[in-house]
Order: structure tokens, then sequence, then C-alpha cells
């Protein structure tokens, strides 16, 4: 409004138009005395669970309702913390067991927490984690090893420097075919090692030729993440999908590279609730684009420095 001072005008929003100054504020569990709200009506049988922050680092765990497509009716529970005995603490209280027994899917990352967090109070719901999140996890390991051999070209390119100095010979950089030197091409493959092929710009497409002529393990663990992508792409049965997956472990298994440690480990241990995605091919999606909304929230009010009156706004706006 022109003429207003802003600042008055959000005091006047918040303290005599919102309802701020007659809300109850958060609750806290009985005994743990965790802060949170729950709106145990929005609780259907389909939702997600993930953690945000706010401001400061603070974490938060929300659990929406997939059903309400990210409008009124979307926020179930959001709390202060993300440890299991807060979690339990908090739904258990909050939402009646017979609205907990009804749920049917409960989706969330490779979280350890917020799994086993979901099998204890949503006792009859189908643990799914996000199929995305199994891709970033390969992705992650595949871009350490590009870092990896990038490092190494690096220090292979001070050596020769050191070298020609030494001679006091001049220096001239290898260049690949495209004019670029080594480390440049391995910086800029990042992103479409990431993509599929179908995506790459006539540059990219370039790039990419010219790294896996010369880093072949590059091209071959390239070739594991779009097998990945294309099986969970498939329309298939669970059990079928179930084949194909162990099918794909063994590949990752036959690289035979430490990056990729960690991806066996994390397939091994939660391999029965990442096959659960072919059953309805549900993904935490929901609640990443929740959670973007809420960072969109955040960044329109230039940072939070009310949490609690933040809180009270997107209870008023997603519940």
């Amino acid at each position: 409004m022109f003429g207003v001072n802003g600042d008055t005008l959000r005091k006047i929003y918040k303290y005599k138009i919102s309802g701020y100054p007659d809300w109850e504020g958060m609750r806290r569990t009985r005994y743990s005395r965790t802060p949170y709200i729950a709106f145990p009506e929005n609780c259907g049988p389909n939702l997600s669970i993930d953690e945000t922050s706010l401001s400061k680092d603070e974490l938060f765990t929300i659990v929406t309702n997939k059903d309400a497509h990210g409008g009124p009716g979307t926020l179930v529970a959001m709390l202060y913390g993300v440890k299991v005995t807060e979690i339990v603490a908090v739904l258990e209280e909050a939402i009646p067991a017979w609205r907990r027994i009804k749920v049917k899917e409960v989706t969330c990352d490779l979280s350890s927490a917020m799994m086993e967090s979901v099998r204890i109070s949503f006792p009859q719901a189908l643990v799914t984690n996000d199929r995305f999140h199994v891709q970033q996890i390969f992705n992650e390991a595949m871009d350490d090893l590009r870092i990896e051999i990038r490092h190494q070209v690096r220090k292979d390119e001070a050596t020769v420097q050191e070298m020609c100095r030494e001679a006091g010979q001049p220096y001239s950089a290898l260049k690949a075919r495209n004019g670029e030197t080594w480390p440049q091409i391995l910086v800029r493959t990042k992103r479409a090692l990431l993509v599929s092929p179908d995506k790459w710009s006539v540059g990219q497409k370039e790039r990419m030729e010219i790294l896996f002529e010369n880093y072949p393990q590059m091209e071959q663990a390239y070739g594991v993440m779009q097998k990945l992508r294309d099986i969970f792409n498939q329309k298939v049965s669970y059990l079928k999908g179930g084949v194909l997956l162990m099918k794909w472990f063994k590949e990752v298994e036959q690289l035979g590279r430490e990056h990729f440690n960690t991806v066996t480990r994390t397939f091994k241990n939660n391999y029965k609730t990442i096959i659960n995605y072919f059953r309805t091919r549900a993904t935490n999606a929901s609640a990443e684009s929740f959670n973007a909304k809420i960072k969109m929230f955040r960044t329109q009010l230039k940072g939070v420095s009310d949490p609690l009156f933040f809180i009270f706004r997107l209870s008023k706006i997603f519940a």
C-alpha cells in the first residue's frame, strides 16, 4: 500500500488480522515435550514423510497427505526434531490409533529414522523408498568417481608444469579435439552425466564422447545408471521389478570400485522397501513439492525471523 510503512503493515497483519494472537501455539508431547502441530483429520491412506529446515539449520519433520495435492488438507503433522522417539511420540499422541491403522502407504527417503518411525506409528502401512533418492545415491557415487579422475588429471598436469619450469621450457596444456583442456572436460560433464543422452546439447554430446573415449570407467558407470532409470520407468509387476533390480545390482557389484560401496550397502539394507515402488509406483514427490513451497515462502519473506508465526501461517494455508 502506497504511503504505509511496511513494518507497520506487517504488525497490523500479524497482531490484528491474521488471528495469530488467539492461536494456542505448538503443543508439546506429554513425556518428551516435543513441540508440534497436528491435524489428525487430514490423515489419509497415502502419506509422505520428510524433513525440512526453517532457519539456523533447525530441522522439522513434516507428514503430508498425498491426496490433498499440496492444497488445503495437506499438512498432517509438523514437529521439531528428526529423532525416532520424537516422531513416534508426536504421531501416536496426536493421531488416533484408528486413523493410523487405516494408512495404507507412506513414502519416504532412505533415512533409517524415517522408516523406523513409519513402521512403529503406521503398523499397517507399506513403507516405500522414493526412487529418485535411490538414483541420487548412485549419481553421487558416479560424481565421486568423476572428481577423483579430475583430481588425478590436475595432479599430473601440475607435475608436468613443474618439470617444464625446471627445464626452462614453456608449458602448453593438453587439449581435447573440441579445444577444451582435460580438467575443463571433467568439470563441464557433471550435469550431462545426470541426464539421458537425448537431453544432451550438441556441445555436451561431443564432450561426453571425448570423456567416454578416454575414461571407459565413466562410460560403464553411466550405462549402469541409465539402466536403473530405465528399470524404474518400466511399468512392470512387483515381482518382475524386483528381479530387474537384482540383475542391476549385480552390474553395480561388477563395477568393482570403492565409490559404489555405499550403493551396494544401501541396496542390501533397503531392498524390500525399494522394490515396493513397483506396487503403486508412488514417490516422495509430493513431500519434495511441499518442501519447495516452504522454501519459496521463506524466500519471499526474506528469511524466517519468527518461526512460530511462520508455522502458524503454514498451518492456515496447508492445513
